[in-house]
């Protein structure tokens, strides 16, 4: 038998929700933010994928060969790490302009446009690209 590894990036994003691991098409365990696992699988070529609610990763062909072990990598899209902490910093200074110095600068509000133009992709046509997967 060979031995897949997988390993989960920690992240504070998705740390609550737990991503479901599909080879073959077939859903044989999950794993959560930062664990990692091991299944054991028949050497040889497969496919592998991740799912999430609505949103999954591209599937990937791995090659599992015998008596080895073959290790991804999982994560959410690489934007997620940026995007909502940027949003939040434009809305802090946002609401600090309008109570500390009494001013209203609504032009700051318009640069969270292309912040949720990118979780609004993420979360429709690039949903299968929400989850990525690297080989190690």
């Amino acid at each position: 038998m060979g031995k897949l590894i997988i390993s989960r990036k920690k992240e504070w994003n998705n740390r609550g929700r737990k991503f479901g691991v599909y080879i073959d098409g077939e859903k044989k365990d999950i794993i959560g933010n930062g664990e990692i696992k091991e299944l054991e699988i028949e050497p040889g070529k497969h496919t592998l994928w991740f799912k999430v609610d609505w949103c999954s990763s591209p599937e990937v062909e791995i090659e599992i060969p015998a008596e080895k072990s073959k290790t991804v990598e999982v994560s959410g899209y690489k934007a997620a790490r940026w995007v909502l902490p940027v949003f939040y910093v434009i809305f802090l200074a946002y609401f600090l302009m309008q109570v500390l110095l009494k001013q209203t600068v609504r032009e700051l509000l318009y640069l969270t446009i292309p912040l949720v133009a990118v979780v609004l992709y993420y979360l429709t046509f690039g949903r299968k690209k929400f989850i990525v997967v690297e080989e190690l």
